[in-house]
């Protein structure tokens, strides 16, 4: 049996676009074979396999061809041109709804769903208590799916695409609707998929679950493959490209007063910066040093909860760049974060950088009551808001603080408060179900 699920050489598709209806007529009927349309191509020369149990991720900008190529996969589209091999029985979670009928029920749309991937009845019977648990969508069940939200529909769908057994699963942005508890949910359950060796392939444009889920990624750029490789190194390229176009761009929302206090000539000395690991690192600036004061100004990496402390960051600009965030992460040494700062969180403004200058980040805290012990900390510089931001640089294990705490916490965070015991006659007590 052949170890490639999915096979595409020289994949095209062309379409015709038409001004108005009236110009598809005419050349229709056009007697000297006149063209009133142009051409577009939506894709044009990919290649890609992909193996049995392998993950990989679609990536690409909105319009860029990406869902275009997973319905040539499915089946749903034919390609102008190329050829498309595929080896098993493919789920597909492509446009929010796609294959459920609005007037059925969520109960018939499952065995709709079934019959269209080729199950019997009785084999649905035996799935369709599994797809109900996993959708925990209550008695919406048995409601017309046109009165679910969008996320009841992406839970729904999902649990339909997993329980049917599939070799090949593809998603297509559609968990992008479902809460952070479902999503999580999906995710445990798509690490599950690929231990038994299915075949995944994931659009998404959150990079950091590309990189997270999967080993190899295909880049789409209007309708042309950019590149298709190993994960880390096409996320690299991709963010890096995002972040040249961001640069060009306007500054939005720039503040330059927020955290950056800009230095030049000897006006500062800062101790070197050292990491452990680093991802994206620019050629566009550079982190110079990364270091903890305490209140009373002393450089310091022991640290005692509840007290004050500033986190320095300086970074120097080889050009200039705006709509900055830079932040910072505590690691315990299970490389949990349990406490972080960026200015957009904690300010909802950006900063800008300048050319030639070196900029000095400087977070005031009181550091919380965490569980004694040794910590990480990482720094990072990214580009945008909050919500949607390209990581410019991540440096990981730029310090190592030991923390101490003289309470007795049990749990990584204590929560400061006041308990009360109050006693009660047992028959002064009642229990509502």
């Amino acid at each position: 049996m052949t170890d490639t699920m999915i096979e595409i050489t020289g994949l095209k598709k062309e379409y015709r676009l038409y001004d108005t209806p009236a110009s598809r007529v005419r050349e229709v009927f056009s007697i000297t074979g006149k063209k009133y349309s142009r051409q577009f191509l939506a894709l044009d020369g990919i290649h890609m396999d992909v193996r049995k149990g392998e993950t990989v991720g679609i990536i690409g900008t909105n319009g860029a061809g990406k869902s275009t190529l997973l319905k040539i996969i499915t089946g749903v589209l034919s390609p102008t041109e190329g050829s498309v091999t595929v080896n098993g029985k493919i789920a597909a979670l492509l446009e929010l709804g796609a294959g459920f009928n609005q007037e059925y029920t969520g109960l018939q749309n499952i065995y709709l769903n079934g019959r269209i991937m080729g199950y019997t009845k009785k084999q649905m019977d035996e799935r369709v208590q599994s797809i109900i648990d996993f959708a925990e969508i209550g008695d919406f069940i048995h409601q017309p799916v046109k009165t679910y939200s969008s996320g009841m529909f992406a839970r729904l769908a999902f649990a339909v695409a997993i329980n049917v057994e599939p070799d090949i699963l593809i998603v297509d942005e559609a968990l992008s609707v479902g809460d952070l508890f479902f999503q999580n949910k999906c995710f445990r359950k798509f690490e599950e998929l690929k231990k038994k060796g299915v075949t995944i392939l994931f659009v998404s444009h959150d990079i950091a679950s590309i990189r997270q889920m999967c080993s190899r990624v295909l880049w789409i750029d209007h309708g042309k493959q950019k590149k298709f490789d190993k994960c880390d190194l096409v996320c690299d390229l991709y963010m890096d490209e995002k972040r040249k176009a961001m640069n060009m761009g306007v500054s939005a929302g720039a503040s330059d007063e927020v955290i950056a206090a800009e230095i030049s000539g000897s006006g500062a000395v800062f101790p070197g910066v050292h990491y452990k690991s680093s991802k994206l690192l620019s050629e566009s600036f550079r982190f110079l040093s990364v270091f903890i004061k305490d209140k009373n100004g002393n450089m310091t990496t022991d640290l005692q909860v509840e007290h004050e402390y500033e986190v320095h960051m300086a970074v120097e600009f080889q050009e200039d760049m705006n709509n900055l965030i830079a932040g910072f992460v505590f690691e315990n040494n299970k490389g949990l974060p349990l406490y972080d700062m960026n200015n957009y969180i904690n300010q909802q403004q950006t900063f800008c950088g300048k050319k030639g200058k070196v900029s000095e980040i400087v977070f005031y805290c009181t550091l919380p009551r965490l569980m004694r012990g040794t910590y990480v900390v990482s720094a990072a510089l990214a580009q945008g808001t909050q919500n949607q931001n390209i990581m410019l640089t991540w440096l990981h294990g730029v310090l190592e603080v030991t923390i101490h705490n003289e309470g007795y916490n049990s749990s990584y965070i204590e929560i400061p408060g006041t308990i009360k015991i109050h006693e009660y006659e047992r028959d002064m007590v009642q229990i509502r179900e």
